[in-house]
Formats: structure tokens, sequence, C-alpha cells
């Protein structure tokens, strides 16, 4: 019998993304006589139904025996009785199906057993929620939602070795049946019933604060009815918080422009479970990206929020709590050099006697810019001079086309973050420039300053930089 053992992933530990996210084709399951591909009545091979009682058979002779590993073997006896006792026995026997097979201990973990398992609501449904109506190997698992023969999706995530479903580890893939395949779970999925607002109006810790701004902001429909969206959410408490750092009072009081801003930068469109992360900056329906940090796992940080409580599945995306509400950037380009330490006043005067202000305030034609930006240190150090006066003359003096030139040197369309650079040729608005990621250098003249990345704005990000490129 062939299997494939995974490495043992953790649903605290995040993968990169953006991950696409790409939904296997397989064919919907159905009864009817037109779609069923039965077995091959003369195979000898065990069907599914047998694979799995094998392995019963098997713990039970071995713990009868000197063998002291048996109780590393997954079991599936709960599994086999709730198969038989809803008559789905016959049908797991008889057609092309992948079967992700919780095992006894995931059964025990949440209360069940062999008595009680037939008496669960719905049963036949949650049984059916872990069946794919085609077969479907561990080598062809992409990340993405797949249909279940239950009707629902579930979610795979895949890193290498490590694959998880919903949000539960396959610890044994590939184990093969006469029709089809086996890959056992260390989980029993729960079916999502509740859409994302019914979701938050649902959980403990409470979210009704959030759900008020939702639907203040007139983003209700929205989140119940579209996605699927990540929602970091912040609890009551969070917001409570919020309210008390700033001159806001209460929720009335925050302009529905900015309320609409600060509830974009919390959602991500996609799923996003809690393994699909690394270190690194995620897009949000803002525009602006939020950080995730996981120096000190199994804690994890969304910018400075930690995620009080993982992976919650709605019908239409996932919830993860967080403890602060995240604020997204408030300023243009222009405006957070303009108000940053160290001081860029001798970039925003290139850039205005350029007449490129307008472009980097997100007037047009870019939606988003990336700039790498001198300091005044810069800007003295290249033009010889020591006095910012006397500089902004010399500035003022230059001929446009070239200072044009040399600032569009600086900047890169989209929004670029540190995560997202690798050695190489960047291109630039005027041409490329070489980085060498491991000395931080750019074009051997300029360095990125490590402490001064990714300071993001409305329209973009900044890169600060000690010295200016010259095409």
């Amino acid at each position: 019998m062939e299997t494939r053992h995974f490495k043992l992933g953790s649903s605290n530990l995040f993968m990169k993304l953006p991950v696409l996210m790409i939904a296997l084709l397989l064919l919907t399951f159905s009864c009817s006589n037109e779609d069923v591909d039965t077995i091959d009545i003369n195979s000898q091979e065990p069907n599914i139904v047998e694979v799995l009682d094998s392995y019963n058979r098997t713990s039970s002779n071995s713990k009868g025996s000197l063998n002291k590993d048996y109780d590393s073997e997954p079991t599936f006896e709960i599994l086999s009785v709730a198969l038989a006792k809803t008559k789905l026995a016959s049908t797991v026997s008889k057609n092309r199906l992948t079967v992700f097979a919780p095992t006894d201990k995931a059964f025990e973990a949440i209360g069940l057993n062999k008595k009680n398992i037939a008496d669960v609501p719905g049963i036949v449904d949650i049984l059916l929620y872990h069946v794919v109506g085609q077969v479907v190997y561990s080598s062809e698992l992409v990340s993405g939602p797949v249909p279940t023969v239950q009707g629902t999706d579930v979610i795979v995530n895949v890193d290498g070795d490590n694959v998880l479903v919903n949000n539960s580890i396959v610890t044994i893939a590939d184990i093969k049946a006469r029709n089809g395949v086996i890959h056992v779970i260390d989980d029993v999925f729960t079916i999502p019933s509740l859409n994302l607002v019914e979701l938050a109006l649902s959980q403990d810790p409470e979210f009704s604060i959030l759900v008020d701004a939702v639907t203040k902001a007139g983003l209700g429909d929205a989140l119940a009815t579209g996605g699927p969206f990540t929602v970091f959410a912040p609890t009551n408490q969070a917001f409570i918080d919020l309210l008390e750092a700033t001159p806001f009072t209460s929720l009335d009081d925050i302009p529905v422009d900015l309320l609409t801003q600060i509830l974009l930068y919390h959602v991500v469109d996609s799923y996003v479970f809690s393994n699909q992360l690394t270190n690194g900056f995620v897009p949000t329906l803002n525009g602006a990206a939020v950080q995730v940090n996981l120096d000190n796992a199994p804690m994890v940080y969304i910018n400075d929020s930690m995620v009080a409580l993982a992976n919650v599945q709605a019908t239409n995306g996932v919830v993860h709590a967080i403890d602060k509400v995240l604020m997204p950037p408030t300023l243009n380009l222009v405006e957070m050099a303009s108000s940053f330490a160290p001081e860029f006043s001798l970039l925003l005067e290139a850039a205005t006697t350029a007449g490129l202000a307008d472009v980097l305030s997100g007037a047009g034609p870019y939606e988003q810019l990336t700039v790498f930006a001198p300091t005044n240190a810069a800007f003295m150090e290249l033009l010889g001079e020591n006095d910012i006066e006397a500089a902004k003359a010399v500035i003022n003096g230059l001929d446009t086309t070239t200072l044009t030139n040399i600032l569009l040197y600086h900047v890169v369309e989209g929004r670029v973050y540190s995560s997202d650079l690798s050695s190489g040729a960047v291109t630039t608005l005027n041409g490329d420039f070489d980085l060498d990621l491991s000395s931080l250098k750019i074009n051997d003249s300029a360095m990125l300053i490590p402490s001064l990345l990714n300071v993001q704005a409305t329209n973009g990000v900044i890169h600060v930089i000690d010295a200016v490129l010259v095409p």
C-alpha cells in the first residue's frame, strides 16, 4: 500500500502570500446513473471502506502483540461506524472518490465515539463534506477551494510537504484504494454555515462594534454576500481602546470616508488561513498592505496587533480575531515625505521644480508608486553644498529634463515592499538600476537604510536611501 507521510505543519505558522488561489477542476459528485463512475468489479484491490477497516484490524492485532508502535498508527473505527450507520458505506465503496479521513483521535477530541457518532445532527452532510467527487492525489493538490460532495468547498493550502485542508493537517497522504484515495487528517471538518457578518455577530470574543462600523460604512452587504474575503477582526475592546486614544468618542464621530478606509484595511481579497503567510506584507482592499510578523511564534502579529483567534471559517471567507484596530496610512507620498524624519525637503523641491509633485501626490497617471527616497544629506553630498537653501538654489537652476530623468530613476510603478525585492535589475520609470540585497546596495553607490524601509502612504511606499541615484 503506497502512502505519503507529510511533515506535520502548524496552523499557527503562516506560508507565503500572495499564493495564486487555483480551484481544482473537479467533477461534482452525483448519485445519478449517468454521473456515477463505478469501480471495476473484477479488481481484487480493497475499496475505500475496506482500506479503512484494514487499519482498524491491524491496530487491533498490534495491541495484542509486543509491537510498541501500534498507537502511532491511525485508526478509523468511528468513521467506519458512521459510514455504516448512515448507509454511506455502499456509496463510498462504489464511486471514484477522494476521502479526507479524520482519525479516531480526531473524533474523540471533539467528544465523538462509536456510540454517539450516528446521533450527531447533520452527520450525513458532515461526512460528505470530507469527500471529493474525483480521485485527487497529493501531487495534484494546489492551494485553493475544492468542491466537496456535500456542496461546500474545503480550502486546500499547500507548502512543499505541508498540506492543510481547512484548518486540518494532512498527516498521511495517498493511501490508495480500488476506487479512490484516502488522505488522513488530524481534525474533523466543520461545515461553515454563517457568512462573515453573521459569524462576527455569533463569535466570542464579541465583535458587535465591528459589525456596527461595517453597517455605518455601508459594507455589510459586500461582506455578507461577496468574497471570499479574509477579515482581521478587531474585538470590541480593540475599538474601545482606539476611541480612548483618539479625539473620537464614538463611531458616530468618525467620518464615514475614514471609517471605510480603516475597515477596508482589515480585509484581504481571498482566503488567507494561518498557514498561508510568512513575514512580509499582505495587500488589503484599502490599497495599502498589512505587515505580518512571525518572529515571536507561536504569537502572530498583524502590524502591531496580535492574532487572538485564528481560522474561523465562514461561508464566504475566514476571520482572524485581533486585539487592536489596524490604522491605514492617511498621507500621500508627498505629504508623507513632508512630515518624515530624516528630512526630504530637497527631494520635494526637486519634484516640484520638475513638475512631478502632482504625480507623486496621486493625481496620476500612476495609482501606486514606490519611491527610493534620498535624504537631504544625500542631495547635499551630490551637489557639494552644506546649506539647505544653497542646495535648493542649485536644484532650481538645473535643466528640467535632467532633473526629471534623475527623479524618475528613483521611482518604480506599483507598491513594491522590501519583501518583494530581489537582487538584480529593478525597473524604474527611467530605466533599470541594480540591487544587491546581500549588501543592500543600489548600483554600488547608494544603500537602503534598513530601519527606514516600507514607509506606507495612501498611494505608495517609500524606501529611504543614503545617496542620489544618477542614471
